[in-house]
């Protein structure tokens, strides 16, 4: 296993994060919470949003754990599983949009990914840099064209694309629970919470990827590299004719020719 370190030093290198790559570990149990993890009740006289929690990680470098008391945003409740989710699910709150259907929101609620109730007890955030325990997934924070590249790593092996969906909500659960899940990585637009409470820029995506898949992107990301998919990216050319490299004009030519 790829350890925490390198996969610091390869996403330092390839794409240059601007705030903390995020380990995260989902707990049952209370003995698993490292000492030095700051409890927002205990450590803060406040509840805090999950949006904030990661805010605080990939901005200031706090490990945070939260359970069912700490976590104040209703929606990471459920899909946490830290509660029963059918109060949620039943669409009869007016949530933003505050002008949606309540069949509307039934449906945006039941696409949510969703831990099921009862699963884990806590969450513990904290910046890969100074993680002391091994997560069930790392996100990365950052603009379009590094989490493109971060794209590029992860199917470099295989070929095969990434899907993600969105309804613009719930950004900050995506993450955590589709790569648990599914075991597979996955790139997020985040919601209105992450952006108002957890300072998520205008053009700032999400990438995660699960335990199973560090090695993969790891080695995915030197490989892109050295295959010429880089950060920065180089700048074009705004000119009538721009010369492609060999194999793409001799791609073209093969398309063209069979296609007479």
């Amino acid at each position: 296993m790829v350890s925490l370190v390198n996969i610091d030093e390869a996403m330092s290198t390839y794409v240059k994060h601007q705030t903390y790559p995020l380990a995260i570990k989902m707990l049952a149990s209370e003995d698993e919470i490292p000492q030095d993890a700051k409890r927002p009740l205990k450590d803060y006289g406040a509840s805090f949003t999950l949006c904030q929690a990661l805010a605080l990680g990939r901005k200031e470098g706090l490990t945070i754990v939260l359970d069912k008391e700490s976590q104040s945003c209703p929606i990471a409740l459920a899909g946490l599983g830290f509660v029963r989710p059918e109060e949620y699910l039943s669409g009869k709150y007016a949530l933003a949009p505050t002008n949606q259907s309540t069949e509307a929101r039934v449906k945006t609620a039941e696409a949510m990914p969703r831990f099921e109730f009862g699963r884990f007890k806590h969450i513990l955030i904290s910046p890969i840099q100074t993680a002391n325990f091994d997560p069930d997934v790392i996100i990365f924070y950052g603009n379009g064209a590094q989490v493109m590249r971060m794209i590029q790593a992860a199917v470099f092996a295989s070929g095969e694309s990434l899907a993600s969906k969105s309804t613009g909500a719930a950004g900050c659960l995506l993450p955590i629970v589709v790569p648990i899940l599914g075991g597979e990585c996955n790139y997020t637009v985040p919601g209105n919470g992450e952006r108002r409470l957890g300072l998520i820029a205008d053009g700032e995506l999400a990438f995660s990827m699960p335990k199973d898949r560090f090695e993969e992107v790891v080695s995915g990301l030197k490989l892109s590299h050295e295959g010429r998919q880089t950060y920065p990216i180089s700048p074009g050319y705004l000119k009538l004719e721009y010369t492609l490299p060999p194999s793409y004009a001799q791609l073209r030519k093969a398309l063209i020719e069979s296609s007479k």
